[in-house]
């Protein structure tokens, strides 16, 4: 229990010093969204973007925590916070200075998921479809599905940062979901860090939500994806009995946003897919669905309404996240089980989109 209440500890602390240093003439005062008018932009008062820093440092240090009593564990733990430095310090770099271009961004997620490949052997073993498996038996071919796979889910978790508390619970609940069946197959490794990511999660989450003092930022947002792509592909590549479908379910909902947004922007609109629009699935139940605070302009109703959005997408992910653990030998029930949310996630979209909002869904009016 050490190292998962010191990183929750750690990343509180961590995080309220980067508030304290926020006001003006304070050291991360350059971190500060004074932007509030953007397109993607739903928060009513300025907070600095870089909470990602106290999860990443509270992370680091729980693996310290984690040296007392298993240090070849640690040791992985650290291996994998070192492959994912590239891709966090884009994302930092960008929360910092707002001139970090998407594929400059991209290039920093690529070196680590080449230092996956090398210091960790982070490559897709398997993916569960007969004839397809025998194509990823080819190292080449695994590592670019594996580079893929781990780019689309660094720039999902990003995504659905929209609304507070939404990527930091959905995130949370993963990791805690993969320490559960790291449990159950006996892979100290994967327990170990995926309790301490949850932890250093939640710590960031008691400043998130729900007022929004801090926000994750890209570099935060980048960190927690690549980390949960990273740990998902380690537990099926050392432990035969987890099935291939496991991390596709789990990670369901950050995946399926993803997949959805590049096919709206790129096909539907014939848009770059890196161009930010108001359309995600969170956006819309923003405007739509969360109803009580229409018509009022004032800061307080907007950050209430604000966090009366994230727990709409936090129920949607637990249809993933729920069965994918109970369930994360049985490839006959997760694949099915995926098929039936994206029917669900594509249903409740175009629902939404057509002004037909399921009345289950408006639990307040105006």
């Amino acid at each position: 229990m050490l190292p998962f209440s010191g990183a929750l500890l750690l990343s509180l602390l961590l995080s309220a010093l980067i508030l304290r240093g926020a006001n003006p003439g304070g050291w991360f005062a350059v971190a500060m969204d004074h932007d509030l008018s953007g397109i993607q932009k739903t928060h009513a008062l300025p907070a600095p973007r870089i909470g990602g820093l106290a999860i990443f440092l509270a992370t680091a240090l729980g693996a310290l925590a984690v040296a007392l009593h298993d240090p070849s564990n640690a040791a992985r733990m650290g291996l994998l916070c070192l492959c994912a430095i590239p891709a966090f310090a884009g994302g930092l770099a960008e929360d910092i200075t707002r001139r970090i271009s998407p594929r400059r961004r991209m290039a920093c997620m690529a070196v680590s998921c080449g230092l996956g490949f090398w210091l960790l052997d982070l490559v897709i073993p398997r993916i569960g479809i007969p004839w397809l498996d025998p194509l990823v038996a080819s190292r080449p071919i695994a590592m670019a599905i594996t580079l893929v796979a781990l780019l689309a889910l660094t720039n999902a978790v990003n995504l659905i940062d929209g609304f507070n508390g939404l990527a930091g619970v959905v995130c949370a609940s993963m990791f805690l979901a993969l320490a559960y069946v790291g449990l159950k197959v006996g892979d100290g490794m994967v327990h170990s860090c995926s309790l301490v990511l949850a932890a250093a999660t939640l710590g960031f989450l008691a400043w998130n939500y729900p007022r929004g003092q801090i926000m994750l930022g890209d570099g935060g947002a980048y960190f927690l994806g690549f980390m949960l792509g990273a740990l998902s592909i380690l537990l099926v590549a050392r432990n035969a009995s987890v099935s291939a479908w496991f991390p596709v379910l789990l990670l369901a909902y950050p995946l399926v946003e993803i997949s959805f947004t590049v096919y709206r922007r790129r096909v539907l609109r014939d848009a770059h897919p890196h161009l930010p629009d108001a359309a995600h699935l969170h956006q819309l139940i923003f405007r739509r669905v969360v109803r009580w605070a229409a018509g009022r302009p004032d800061g307080e109703s907007r950050t209430a309404r604000n966090s009366l959005t994230a727990p709409y997408l936090w129920v949607l992910s637990a249809l993933a996240v729920g069965p994918a653990a109970l369930w994360f030998d049985r490839t006959d029930i997760l694949a099915p089980a995926f098929g039936l949310f994206v029917l669900t996630y594509v249903w409740l979209y175009f629902r939404i989109v057509r002004l037909k909002v399921p009345r289950w869904m408006v639990l307040w009016k105006p």
